[in-house]
């Protein structure tokens, strides 16, 4: 799908410019997936399933801790995971890891069920309002997700930083936005904005409004 068009979509159905541009990371990011695959607290039925191209996977487990969200399995993610030894391909963890009281207990639990030359993708927002799902206890750095996945146990990673200074101010005010049309002006100028943002600012000070990892075992 044209992007402007799916864009547009995504707007004008309340997505907020966060959860535009996360799903577009896992659009580019989780492609071709094959193999058992786990999503740790996916919720319902998440916007970004449509962006996840699942066609040659043999399994995916949906967790969540909350029963009303119907998932295949709930679970707490404070406590121990009940998955073998790698035991998956590909493990999914998006926009959670700051509601785990030990989150690097819970990394190295993610490392412990992943396979050999498995790869676990996470979603962790920066920028953003607090949201407590029941709990709220963190925002993480690009540093502080290096650390984190470091003490896990991971090696080989890659941090990437989606949305800047505009988008992440746009994303504060979407709540005074009531109107789809507004919304789309708004996270348009944002975007365009983003961009103007000097390199050097973006490298030596960023603002972004979350990253995107990809870690292999």
């Amino acid at each position: 799908m044209n992007k402007f068009v799916d864009f547009a979509i995504q707007v004008f159905r309340g997505k907020s410019i966060y959860r535009i541009l996360f799903n577009w990371q896992v659009a580019k990011y989780c492609q071709n997936l094959k193999g058992r695959c786990l999503d740790l607290a996916c919720g319902g039925e998440p916007s970004y399933y449509k962006y996840l191209f699942l066609a040659n996977i043999s399994e995916l487990i949906k967790t969540d801790y909350n029963n009303d969200k119907k998932p295949d399995l709930n679970i707490d993610l404070n406590k121990k995971l009940v998955f073998k030894n790698k035991s998956f391909d590909n493990i999914f963890l998006f926009n959670a890891i700051y509601i785990i009281k030990k989150p690097e207990d819970l990394i190295r639990e993610i490392y412990r069920i992943l396979k050999k030359d498995g790869r676990f993708f996470m979603a962790s927002p920066f920028i953003f309002n607090e949201a407590k799902e029941p709990d709220d206890y963190r925002r993480l750095t690009s540093q502080g997700l290096k650390r984190l996945l470091k003490k896990g146990g991971f090696k080989k990673f890659k941090i990437i930083s989606f949305g800047e200074r505009a988008s992440a101010g746009v994303h504060l005010w979407h709540p005074f936005f009531l109107f789809n049309f507004v919304r789309f002006f708004a996270f348009s100028k944002a975007l365009f904005l983003d961009k103007l943002v000097p390199k050097k600012v973006r490298k030596l000070h960023p603002c972004s409004l979350g990253y995107f990892v990809i870690a292999s075992r």
